[in-house]
């Protein structure tokens, strides 16, 4: 479902955007999935895909990199904000935190050719 950000001075974007949020297993089957888990394992059990929010995947690369750029295009306030306060899957590891660790050679990496134009900052 779309929303409309609005900037840092309350004036609204015309332009809807995507927000993602943090969630549970739990919360997900009391409020996205009221049938029960039941229904969900019927359509991804047989992939053996047991959980939806794991913490054990690191992110994308070239979507991390995206994030990163878009949230740089916004300014100092908005880039350090996404930086501390987005973490890895593990709840825990903010992205500053991650480039930290990792390294920064994400940013300096190119999309593959199909995703240029998707992904290309």
């Amino acid at each position: 479902m779309p929303v409309f950000p609005e900037s840092l001075d309350g004036k609204p974007y015309t332009n809807p955007a995507v927000l993602c949020a943090s969630g549970t297993d739990d919360e997900f089957f009391k409020y996205r999935c009221p049938e029960g888990r039941e229904i969900y394992f019927q359509q991804y059990g047989e992939y053996n895909i047991h959980k939806i929010w794991r913490d054990d995947a690191l992110p994308c690369r070239v979507y991390l990199r995206h994030c990163v750029l878009a949230a740089q295009s916004l300014g100092d306030e908005a880039y350090n904000n996404f930086l501390d306060h987005t973490f890895i899957a593990d709840r825990e590891t903010t992205i500053r935190q991650y480039f930290e660790k990792m390294g920064t050679s994400i940013m300096e990496e190119e999309p593959p050719e199909s995703l240029k134009t998707r992904y290309g900052g």
